[in-house]
């Protein structure tokens, strides 16, 4: 198989975005700026995203306690101060003059409101295990104080990073009193973020509308240069093939490229670009009853010496991707880089197990080379493939369904830039229970062990049990590592947009003289 580019897309927030405006002559007008989407937004609820696209509008809608900086640091949203007494405690101080897209103040009260719905099992955001593990929480409000106080029933020493993710977005009164209008995004006052959505038609664009009252910004340690676009519309577009053409040509401003495409705009003084490594890619099995893999850790190794890592990341970006051990990339903390615990590249061995199996392999059609390159390994060693190319709405909804696939090859946006993030897609609560984990299983040796960890409020110290927690995953063969995925954000002249070592911040995006 030839190589050819990733393009790029909204499979991640690290991928997805490709901005128009008239800064460059490609908008309307001065104070615009158009951006893509990978498909339509499942929602604007955003305690149930589950997709890059619905991460990418929800942080433009919801402002959330935290926000990420430079080297994973934390800086404030709504809370200007926060205390964690242990690994189960918190406090946070909430801004003084927020307030919602209708004008109610944002009250410690909304805040704790807001957040108990989306810590509650009920409503199975899929991002409460990231932000809380298993644990239960209490969350109280003392408007007198100005305080939002947290106890969790376990230790989650990742909490805090938690209250960064789009999930936790703070939904107004408004809101909460009718959520069908707010996953629907028709209650204009349910917004806590700089934008409001002013005019939603599915499959043709999505409008927001900077709000005249918001100056609730974050004050990040090298302060966001420029103005915040008055509208932002984004376009549901899916191929992005013709991308770097247009942004030479002045049609867009802002591209994000993940193979040799990128390399038309080096030496060109009149771009700029800027590499984040967020996104991995590895093979995940589904591990429920009827899968062919269910306790069958024989047949997933076959499967993963099957697929040579480095011919996957050569297919997939091009050359640009390297090889990885674990599900998050090397740059994040205690990852595991020892090869010697993967079941290695061996295409004989795996012949001797693959063939005549019948392997139903599903993939966003958005990784279509490295999903096309798996399915191809496979039947070479003798399995029978069948592959469903989905778009990344649909690819999503059947992966985080108990049946109707087999294995797939992930894309893992690491939102928090931990290394619990990516784990707890293969460990942990089930989809299904409203957790993260796709296999279905839990593995409970390394899930105990990633509990260990984020009990710990000590980083470093942290690395021992997430090392066990690892060698567990890989010696089952929960998944099957296989490459990072760098995405390379290409500016032209009058538009900006920041990134925060391996994520972008769509808010950030700002018209620059």
């Amino acid at each position: 198989m030839s190589a050819r580019p990733l393009v790029a897309t909204a499979l991640t927030a690290l991928a997805a975005l490709t901005l128009t405006a008239c800064a460059s002559g490609g908008g309307a007008s001065a104070d615009s700026i158009n951006a893509t989407l990978g498909t339509d937004p499942g929602g604007f609820d955003p305690a149930l995203a589950r997709a890059a696209d619905d991460y990418y509008v929800d942080r433009m809608l919801f402002d959330t306690l935290l926000r990420k900086d430079d080297d994973n640091q934390l800086v404030g949203g709504l809370a200007t101060e926060w205390e964690a007494t242990s690994a189960s405690s918190y406090t946070f101080t909430i801004r003084d003059g927020a307030t919602c897209s209708d004008g109610t103040e944002i009250t410690p009260t909304i805040v704790a409101d807001s957040l108990s719905r989306f810590a509650d099992p009920e409503t199975a955001s899929t991002g409460r295990t990231l932000a809380m593990g298993g644990a239960t929480a209490d969350i109280t409000a003392d408007d007198a104080a100005g305080t939002v106080a947290v106890q969790l029933s376990d230790d989650w020493s990742d909490f805090l990073t938690g209250m960064t993710l789009p999930h936790t977005g703070i939904v107004c009164p408004a809101g909460l009193a009718d959520p069908e209008g707010l996953l629907a995004g028709t209650v204009d006052g349910a917004f806590s973020g700089p934008y409001t959505l002013t005019d939603a038609q599915p499959a043709v664009s999505y409008e927001l509308t900077l709000r005249d009252d918001y100056d609730a910004w974050p004050e990040f340690s090298t302060p966001v240069e420029g103005t915040p676009a008055q509208t932002v519309t984004f376009t549901p577009i899916a191929d992005q093939a013709t991308q770097a053409t247009q942004l030479l040509s002045g049609g867009i401003d802002v591209a994000s490229f993940s193979g040799e495409d990128v390399e038309r705009f080096d030496g060109d003084d009149a771009y700029t670009q800027s590499s984040v490594t967020g996104l991995t890619s590895y093979l995940v099995f589904n591990e429920r009853e009827g899968s062919v893999f269910a306790d069958d850790p024989e047949l997933r190794a076959a499967v993963a010496q099957a697929v040579d890592p480095a011919a996957f990341a050569d297919v997939l970006t091009n050359g640009r991707g390297d090889t990885i051990a674990s599900v998050s990339s090397d740059s994040v903390a205690c990852v595991n880089t020892d090869d010697s615990l993967l079941a290695g590249y061996d295409a004989d061995a795996a012949s001797a197990v693959l063939d005549g199996v019948s392997i139903h392999l599903v993939g966003t059609q958005l990784f279509g080379p490295g999903n096309e390159y798996v399915a191809e390994v496979l039947r070479a060693a003798g399995a029978d493939v069948s592959y469903d190319e989905l778009d990344n709405a649909n690819w999503s909804t059947t992966t985080g369904s108990p049946t109707g696939w087999d294995m797939t090859v992930q894309g893992d946006i690491n939102l928090m830039g931990t290394l619990t993030s990516s784990l707890l897609r293969v460990m942990g609560p089930s989809q299904e229970d409203g957790g993260r984990n796709k296999m279905g299983l839990v593995n409970e040796t390394g899930y105990s062990a990633l509990n260990e960890a984020m009990s710990i409020v000590d980083p470093a110290a942290q690395c021992e049990p997430m090392q066990a927690a690892q060698t567990s995953m890989l010696e089952n063969v929960d998944a099957a590592p296989l490459a990072s995925v760098p995405t390379t954000v290409v500016t032209a002249e009058g538009v900006s947009i920041r990134t925060f070592d391996d994520y972008i911040d769509p808010s950030t995006m700002r018209i620059v003289e």
